[in-house]
């Protein structure tokens, strides 16, 4: 059933479901209305993978804030903050009218390296100002953060206006590239003001309770570091011309490799279903090819474990939004759990059919994915 353009298809199927339960008990006691394709499957495991990204990228972006500053409060801060940026984002978001669908999503999965960046200017200023300013002689702590944060004031508006202007011609493209990347902009876009927000107010509330003015050592990451990168640095410095051959030569390289790369759109997501399209000589009659479509679904019920069901359409159905003849069918393969799955993936189980299907002559086969198809 085709919904409204732009609307929330999570709800449309969940509409759907309320009214088929309304309507189960006026139908004849032997008819029921049973459910072969349900798509809120499909946005329930995109929008849990993408919502296991986001939560595997905040983790290592505080590990990787605990190795790098070496303060445990200072990371703890940052941490904290990292939430909130997306939480603000979210709200903008239902302000104005996006759901948190698998682009948007995504969009703040790519996000969570640029939220940190104007955090870590300001809360890593604070500590050094804090530094210096041990006993508090200088200035009293509330004052220092201030200061810490006046000092940064321009540079971290500034990087961060910058990254919010890239994303900003995303929101000016049409159709269906529209429609995909303009809720990835707009969340990136929502998540760096709220980040910049939050680096202007909330860090230096939150620096002033949970920091306090005293030494500040390198961390040991970086002292490590730092013993390889000083050779290499005077190595480089006294090697100039070697050093610039090198890189012209890495960059005609990098731009070699580029043009030899695969390059798609968009990549195709595994929808976790199927669908066989299957096409016999034109002139066959309705009863034709009801017959062939039934030898070949026994066929693959009876050789291919990992298909759980079938539903198939012959020819066009009565509203003729998809025209199609009567040597054309749709068969809808109903596929078992993955965890039941007996193959490894879903490019085996496509071989595995092409397989079985193969002594099946006079029959033009295609195999696609429901949403795929309709694309």
């Amino acid at each position: 059933m085709p919904g409204l353009r732009g609307a929330n298809a999570g709800q449309i199927v969940r509409d759907v479901r309320k009214r088929r339960q309304e309507l189960q008990p006026a139908l004849p006691k032997n008819v029921t209305i049973n459910v072969f394709y349900d798509r809120s499957r499909l946005v329930g495991r995109a929008v849990e993978t993408v919502v296991l990204a986001l939560g595997e990228a905040t983790v290592l972006v505080i590990v990787l804030l605990l190795l790098f500053l070496g303060n445990g409060r200072a990371s703890l801060v940052i941490a904290l903050s990292l939430p909130l940026a997306i939480m603000i984002a979210l709200i903008v978001m239902r302000m104005v009218g996006m759901s948190a669908n698998l682009m948007s999503l995504g969009g703040l999965a790519i996000a969570i390296g640029m939220l940190i960046d104007a955090l870590v200017v300001v809360v890593e200023n604070i500590v050094g100002n804090l530094s210096k300013d041990r006993e508090g002689k200088t200035a009293p702590l509330v004052h220092t953060v201030f200061r810490s944060v006046c000092e940064v004031l321009e540079p971290v508006s500034t990087g961060v206006l910058i990254i919010i202007i890239v994303f900003v011609p995303l929101l000016a493209l049409q159709g269906l590239e529209g429609k995909l990347f303009t809720p990835v902009a707009l969340a990136i876009i929502f998540a760096l003001a709220a980040s910049l927000l939050l680096a202007l107010t909330v860090i230096p509330v939150a620096t002033s309770f949970l920091l306090k003015a005293a030494p500040h050592r390198e961390p040991w990451l970086i002292r490590i570091a730092s013993r390889g990168y000083a050779p290499a640095l005077d190595w480089a410095l006294a090697n100039e011309r070697k050093v610039m051959v090198a890189a012209v030569a890495a960059l005609v390289a990098a731009g070699f490799a580029y043009t030899n790369l695969g390059k798609t759109f968009m990549p195709t997501m595994d929808e976790g279903d199927i669908i066989v399209s299957v096409e016999a000589i034109p002139s066959v009659n309705l009863d034709q090819a009801n017959a062939i479509n039934a030898r070949l679904q026994a066929a693959i019920l009876a050789r291919v474990p990992d298909v759980a069901g079938i539903v198939a359409r012959t020819g066009s159905d009565e509203l003729g939004l998809d025209p199609m003849g009567l040597n054309q069918t749709d068969t809808f393969l109903v596929l078992k759990p993955s965890q039941e799955s007996k193959t490894p993936d879903k490019a085996a189980l496509l071989q595995q059919l092409r397989h079985e299907l193969a002594d099946f002559p006079g029959l033009s086969l295609g195999f696609t994915q429901p949403i795929d198809m309709r694309v």
